[in-house]
């Protein structure tokens, strides 16, 4: 039987089938990353929408992931923990991959682009880390300590008059004894995150995004939110030396206070005012590539468009 949830985690949690609006411009983080990388790419993909759909198995595997971490998750916190070791993983999984490619092979036009073999590898991966997170759940996933608040929680604010942000946060949960509150994005990676993605800037600005809107979107002091990467890894080195590398997961907390939080703040505002006009749409123009060496690595991978 599904657990009654009362006050602002209810709110938050029945937020996720609320239906947005469709009138105005709607800004993600992905488009903010996008252009940060390079705004020619962002024009190219946004703009004139001509970035051909190139769907991957980590794209599949990534989705398939999320889906059934998340169902997991639900049904822990929404039944019973024994509920949720009781879901046939191995079949939960299997669907949602199968699911998750057939969508991505109709949307780039009924292509392979994977293998049977490859699917396996990933599939494998993703059942050892299903099965590490059951049985470190109590250190993740408290059932004691923690409420679950939102899965797929939409975020829809306005920035200003016709231009929103619009996010989806993967996870949210309370934690009544400190009433504090956690945004947690789901990241599924190869091998974890090294040093140079943790202090990417342009990485890490999610969170820091979300938890702006989250706070205002429910009314909520930011202050008592806390942000975090959860980073799981298909492959763990063979010789992995020390125990934090042996682990299928790492949590990361970015920087999130003031000054980190104004500086992507301002760097959003940036971009908007560069691509959006006062009647929130698109500056039609060209947009410069940020190399100063001709094409960068970024949309020099689509020669045939530039």
């Amino acid at each position: 039987m599904a657990k009654k949830l009362k006050g602002m985690v209810k709110k938050v949690w029945e937020s996720k089938i609320k239906q947005s609006p469709s009138k105005n411009k709607h800004i993600s983080y992905s488009q903010l990353s996008t252009y940060n990388k390079c705004p020619r790419l962002w024009e190219l993909q946004y703009l004139r929408n001509i970035v051909p759909y190139e769907p991957s198995i980590y794209m599949v595997f990534g989705t398939a992931f999320h889906e059934t971490l998340q169902t997991y998750l639900e049904t822990l916190y929404m039944d019973k923990v024994k509920a949720a070791n009781d879901l046939n993983i191995k079949t939960l999984l299997y669907d949602n991959m199968v699911k998750a490619y057939k969508s991505a092979k109709a949307m780039s036009g009924h292509e392979h682009f994977s293998n049977e073999t490859e699917m396996y590898s990933f599939y494998r991966d993703g059942l050892s880390i299903m099965d590490w997170i059951k049985k470190k759940r109590a250190g993740y996933f408290s059932s004691k300590t923690m409420q679950l608040a939102g899965i797929e929680t939409l975020l829809y604010q306005e920035i200003r008059p016709g231009v929103v942000f619009k996010g989806l946060v993967d996870l949210v949960f309370y934690h009544p004894n400190s009433d504090r509150w956690t945004i947690v994005d789901i990241k599924t990676s190869t091998r974890g995150w090294q040093d140079k993605a943790k202090k990417n800037p342009n990485l890490t600005a999610q969170v820091i995004l979300y938890r702006e809107f989250f706070a205002k979107q429910f009314g909520i002091d930011k202050d008592k939110i806390d942000v975090e990467y959860f980073i799981v890894k298909r492959q763990i080195p063979k010789n992995a030396d020390f125990a934090s590398m042996r682990k299928r997961v790492q949590q990361f907390s970015p920087a999130s206070g003031p000054r980190k939080t104004k500086q992507v703040l301002e760097a959003m505002n940036k971009f908007i005012a560069d691509t959006v006009d006062e009647n929130g749409e698109y500056i039609d123009k060209t947009y410069q590539c940020n190399s100063a060496f001709g094409k960068c690595d970024h949309c020099d991978v689509y020669p045939g468009v530039l």
